[in-house]
């Protein structure tokens, strides 16, 4: 199974794409964050701590989001050397809104449907699953494995949903705690990520909502 140096070097540029604009997307809407907070307070000037401080934060991650996108060659270059000789093949379960790789039954990680890719392998048998880390506050939120789409599984309460046994209306799913429990990987993660995106997104509403007031 040394079929990984054919799909590696076909998918490259794909994958290369997929993987700018998950961090692009990123660091626009950290920098559109950045120039709402610092223009209110140029303005307003007012909340100039805490305000400072965001600001200090959004640089930070501004700057590692930076630092990531430039690490695709060798974060690629990873991933085919752990499929270097033989393609490494993973059992993957499919939930409502992440593929879950396993191992051993042991979940290694949640990869968030949206953006996910299934690319067909040179090797008909399988499929390259390509997409990003449903968690917060990942190093490295690229992953690529290899697996049997015939030996796909389903988590059981997907696989319920799917046939309508789900007494929760589909538009309130995404708000449900399993899936805010993908989302976040772990209690920690949870509690970091959520606070600080919701204080953030807070800060901004209020900010826009003054310049409101002002122009109206």
């Amino acid at each position: 199974m040394d079929f990984a140096n054919q799909d590696f070097a076909y998918y490259e540029r794909t994958i290369a794409l997929m993987y700018r604009k998950f961090f692009m997307k990123r660091i626009v809407l950290s920098l559109l964050a950045l120039l709402i907070i610092v223009i209110y307070s140029l303005i307003f000037k007012d909340h100039l701590l805490v305000n400072g401080v965001i600001v200090v934060i959004l640089l930070g991650v501004t700057f590692l989001l930076l630092q990531k996108l430039q690490e695709f060659p060798k974060v690629y270059a990873d991933f085919l050397a752990q499929n270097n000789p033989t393609a490494e093949i993973i059992q993957i379960e499919e939930a409502e809104y992440t593929y879950n790789v396993k191992k051993d039954k042991q979940l290694i990680v949640a990869i968030n449907k949206k953006g996910a890719r299934n690319l067909p392998a040179s090797n008909k048998q399988y499929t390259l699953l390509v997409g990003f880390a449903k968690n917060f506050f990942t190093l490295q939120p690229l992953e690529l494995y290899y697996y049997d789409m015939l030996e796909l599984t389903y988590e059981e309460k997907f696989r319920l949903k799917r046939n309508g046994y789900s007494n929760v209306p589909r538009f309130l799913r995404r708000f449900t705690w399993s899936n805010l429990k993908a989302t976040a990987g772990n209690g920690v993660n949870f509690i970091l990520g959520n606070l600080f995106f919701l204080f953030i997104l807070y800060r901004l509403l209020r900010y826009l909502w003054r310049f409101v007031q002002i122009l109206f």
